[in-house]
């Protein structure tokens, strides 16, 4: 396995749940980097996302993480101006949180079997 892509509804307090989805975690080992993988991880969880009815979608990106940055503005993300600061590993990570809209989720689609597999 080269990678994984975790997402599901937002955690964010300040969205909707019902509306806006979350890429919760997106991994792949540096030596499949620059191959495509990513793109099609974070493409994969942006339509599976939209399947199940979302219509946006968020996900955190650390601040300083300038290669991370850049991959998901060229996924067409952007930020959204929330900011946050993570110190649950005993240390503060300053993340930004990235948002795009989502294609229109396909009809009859039933959300909890789209997202029972992830």
């Amino acid at each position: 396995m080269a990678g994984f892509a975790a997402f599901g509804p937002t955690r964010d307090a300040d969205e909707d749940p019902a509306r806006t989805g979350e890429v919760h975690a997106i991994y792949l080992l540096p030596s499949a980097w620059g191959q495509g993988y990513g793109r099609r991880l974070l493409s994969c969880a942006a339509e599976r996302l939209a399947a199940a009815g979302f219509t946006q979608a968020t996900l955190w990106v650390l601040a300083s993480n300038a290669r991370a940055r850049r991959f998901y503005a060229g996924a067409g993300w952007s930020p959204d101006g929330a900011a946050k600061d993570d110190d649950s590993r005993g240390f503060t990570l300053a993340e930004v949180r990235y948002r795009t809209v989502l294609a229109l989720a396909r009809p009859g689609i039933d959300r909890l079997s789209s997202m029972g597999d992830e």
